[in-house]
């Protein structure tokens, strides 16, 4: 029984790596949305996965996680040496926490955006790997801390590959200065100035509004701004792609707002890059350089691929 268990594990491994290339996926070059400093193209799925086993009611996101009061965030310590990069995270849902690289939290000692992609498990207490991004604060008092939504996907890549602090706090030195905001070292901070958060909003609202009017078997995006690709995601069904769009947008709409130059309406650079991507032959190794996997329940559910200018 237990090989019988193993067997039919691996193949849905195996059957769900393949819904991650292609012939399985298709990108819709012909309807690129353009907006501004950021470009949309969206990645079909030519047959419908079945996401039965990963369409979960026992999981939830930390945004929701903590607006309910279920998951509880703070500080391991009062030293700044000791525990800079970790915080205690107390799950109490009932429910598996999801905890993606680059969501942010404001407040405790300073502010923080998580190191990696996570699950935790519920009536636990977990420590749990951050970096900090509010450079010049470490607080005597330790406030609450809020949900604030997700890194531009620039930041998000070096918290990825880069995994050092002192890089992380090189690139929000660089996008403050960048967006004359010299008046705080927080980048959480910088994300709330109210131009930046009502131009995020507006394009956020457009491209969820035009995405929405597409059929249903979108899975993933590519995004670019300039002659830069910004990254890819890509998920196993169109449920979980539509779960998960406002935060996708969010991080890619970040970026293109506080780094970006205006959109080219050429996608030749797509094209080299959803190769690189979505190849049987390339995508392990372009995943193993420049993206990652994340899988919920041994299946893979999700790919990304970092930025790239070609």
């Amino acid at each position: 029984m237990k090989w019988l268990v193993f067997f039919l594990l691996i193949c849905n491994t195996v059957n769900a790596q393949s819904d991650f290339t292609f012939p399985s996926l298709v990108v819709e070059y012909d309807s690129a949305i353009v907006f501004r400093h950021l470009k949309i193209i969206p990645i079909k799925r030519l047959e419908k996965a079945d996401d039965s086993s990963v369409v979960n009611p026992s999981s939830i996101s930390l945004k929701t996680g903590m607006g309910k009061g279920t998951v509880q965030i703070r500080e391991r310590g009062n030293y700044m040496i000791d525990n800079i990069n970790i915080l205690v995270i107390e799950n109490k849902s009932g429910k598996d926490l999801v905890i993606k690289s680059g969501e942010i939290v404001m407040g405790g000692r300073q502010d923080r955006v998580f190191a990696k992609d996570t699950i935790l498990r519920s009536g636990k207490q977990h420590i749990v790997p951050v970096y900090c991004i509010e450079e010049a604060r470490w607080s005597s008092a330790e406030k609450k801390f809020t949900y604030r939504g997700t890194t531009g996907s620039g930041l998000q890549n070096i918290i990825d590959t880069a995994k050092n602090q002192t890089k992380v706090w090189d690139e929000i030195r660089r996008l403050l200065k960048q967006n004359n905001q010299s008046g705080s070292s927080s980048y959480a901070v910088l994300l709330g100035n109210k131009k930046i958060t009502d131009t995020s909003n507006f394009y956020i609202q457009y491209f969820l509004q035009q995405l929405r009017m597409k059929d249903s078997s979108i899975v993933g995006i590519i995004a670019s701004t300039g002659n830069k690709v910004l990254g890819a995601d890509v998920f196993i069904s169109t449920s979980l792609f539509y779960q998960t769009l406002p935060a996708l947008l969010e991080k890619y709409c970040a970026e293109a707002i506080l780094s970006g130059t205006t959109a080219s309406k050429n996608h030749e650079d797509e094209r080299l890059y959803a190769n690189e991507l979505l190849l049987p032959q390339t995508q392990a190794m372009f995943l193993s350089k420049k993206g990652k996997r994340f899988f919920y329940a041994a299946l893979l559910v999700q790919i990304t691929g970092y930025g790239f200018v070609y």
